[in-house]
């Protein structure tokens, strides 16, 4: 089985993500290392394992949404080995 990298963006339009809801974020998506702010959103690295890409990008996707609900976010996940 292959592993991936989910990059789950958040997009903080109203720049009102506190530092405690961006621990909160990270902590419940399983995400590894610093999440990264950038211009009007925070990045957030999780990592997971999957047959191929699309089942990586569907399961990503559905912890992202169950996680983040309420939220304007994108998810983007890359092959890794």
């Amino acid at each position: 089985m292959a592993t991936y990298l989910a990059r789950i963006t958040v997009r903080d339009l109203h720049g009102e993500l506190e530092d405690d809801q961006v621990e909160g974020m990270a902590d419940a998506l399983g995400a590894v290392g610093e999440p990264r702010v950038e211009v009007g959103a925070v990045v957030f690295d999780v990592p997971g394992e999957a047959p191929d890409g699309g089942v990586a990008y569907s399961a990503a996707a559905q912890h992202a949404a169950e996680v983040l609900d309420g939220y304007a976010y994108e998810v983007h996940v890359t092959e890794t080995y």
